[in-house]
């Protein structure tokens, strides 16, 4: 092999194994796969409304009874039928609680910003709706608060909404039924 052919195989080499160190650094160091960490609160569990500890129950709460199952950060409510009653005006719904907002249908109300996260002392999960028309998004907010007993046994969901021209708070007391 000539000198310039072996300057050039030399060169060729070179560069293949710094582009070889190269890809080892950008790789890094494997990252471990985080655990999820498991939620403070579990709602899981069939709820009653108790009207007499509750505030400003709206009319399609009255009687209410809800299934909650919840899965980490994923949390599904569904209305419970009485037997023999009326189908409940109530829609299913699922709460993400991982602090990132998203979009939701909100029923008659359209569509929504919906953002739930624990809170930092673990002892409550905050929620917020922001809703309007197309033109005005945000133009109704609901901030609510849910916190369990100690016990477990008692749900205390309360709630502000803020719309052009009206407030109101309403807390919904739920117990669990024994299963």
């Amino acid at each position: 092999m000539s000198r310039l052919g072996l300057a050039r195989a030399r060169y060729l080499l070179g560069t293949a194994g710094m582009l070889a160190a190269l890809t080892v650094l950008a790789a890094g160091p494997k990252a471990h796969p985080k655990a999820i960490p498991k939620p403070p609160l579990d709602f899981s569990g069939t709820w009653t409304l108790d009207p007499t500890a509750s505030r400003n129950v709206s009319s399609q709460m009255q009687g209410a009874v809800l299934s909650v199952r919840q899965k980490g950060n994923r949390i599904w409510i569904s209305p419970v039928k009485a037997e023999g009653g009326p189908r409940p005006h109530i829609l299913a719904e699922e709460v993400v609680a991982d602090a990132r907002p998203y979009e939701k249908a909100l029923g008659p109300a359209g569509k929504g910003l919906v953002t739930a996260g624990w809170a930092r002392d673990g002892q409550s999960l905050w929620i917020e709706v922001a809703a309007g028309p197309p033109e005005k998004p945000g133009e109704a907010i609901q901030r609510s608060v849910w916190r369990l007993s100690r016990d477990r046994q008692v749900w205390v969901r309360d709630s502000v909404s803020l719309s052009p021209g009206h407030s109101g708070r309403a807390r919904l007391v739920f117990r669990k039924r024994k299963a």
